[in-house]
């Protein structure tokens, strides 16, 4: 059962017998959603740029550990291929994004101490490709996926926008879920900039401010109700730098069939500061 449709179900009421004819609430459910669109990038799959997904980076500094282990390198976006198709104006306009991961590491953003799992780079310098280091497993590996940029529109999911979806007739609940998928991006749903695609809470603003505070998001320590009123009032810096889709062309899996989020308050990539970004992992 779908996300939606499991929301959908915890506000639909029990049938009551006959009830009174009402205007159909689809066409103002969609209205607000596109009415709040913003643009994006997305990433396909093709030569004859200098970005790509996996492959050896061009690394001018020492490659990034966690704990001893090397990281994988995901991604190495050249930023000026992002610019000349209208990407977000935050991002430096020269040099190149990279961006690694900790494959074998199972806290998947939860906490401070999940600090150095991943890392993202910006280098603006001239390297050679570096390959990776040879106590990186080969399933930390993959084989260079070129891909190029292409310009889109992402829309909110409707738990973003605190749509009301109670009291939806079956036929509006279908309407809805089919509605939302033409709307949604193909898969693999690569990202950069907009609205994220997530599979399971869509909250993860939220979750990069508690981090960032110092505290732990999930199973432990959580701020109380007014540390988290306060700490949702500064989530409207923070923006969607890469989303990453599981991709069996690019040979790339996130967790369970997941994806992988990094984020970045605007001001930090602005500065040129990506030591600051974070990173989550969603998956089913």
């Amino acid at each position: 059962m779908s996300f939606l449709k499991k929301l959908l179900g915890a506000f639909s009421p029990k049938s009551s017998g006959s009830q009174e004819p009402r205007a159909d609430r689809m066409p103002g459910i969609l209205a607000a959603i596109e009415a709040a669109a913003q643009p994006c990038l997305r990433l396909v799959g093709r030569e004859g740029g200098k970005s790509c997904l996996g492959g050896a980076p061009n690394i001018a500094d020492a490659w990034p550990r966690y704990e001893g282990r090397p990281l994988s390198v995901v991604a190495q976006l050249d930023l000026e291929e992002i610019a000349a198709v209208g990407g977000p104006n935050w991002l430096p306009r020269k040099g190149r994004l990279l961006f690694f991961y900790e494959l074998d590491y199972s806290g998947w953003g939860m906490g401070p101490g999940d600090l150095g799992c991943f890392a993202v780079r910006h280098e603006a310098g001239s390297a050679t490709p570096e390959p990776p280091p040879e106590d990186l497993p080969a399933d930390g590996r993959w084989p260079e996926y070129p891909v190029a940029f292409v310009a889109a529109v992402s829309n909110p999911d409707p738990e973003r926008l605190n749509v009301d979806l109670s009291g939806l007739s079956d036929r509006e609940e279908k309407a809805l879920e089919t509605a939302l998928v033409a709307m949604g991006p193909h898969e693999p749903a690569h990202q950069i900039g907009g609205y994220p695609a997530p599979i399971q809470a869509d909250s993860m603003e939220l979750e990069c401010e508690i981090v960032a505070f110092g505290l732990q998001h999930g199973a432990g320590l959580k701020p109380d109700a007014a540390r988290k009123d306060e700490l949702r009032a500064d989530t409207a810096d923070w923006r969607l730098l890469l989303q990453l889709d599981t991709d069996n062309d690019a040979g790339m899996m996130w967790g369970d069939t997941g994806r992988i989020y990094f984020w970045i308050r605007e001001q930090d990539a602005r500065a040129g500061d990506f030591s600051k970004a974070w990173m989550i992992l969603q998956c089913y």
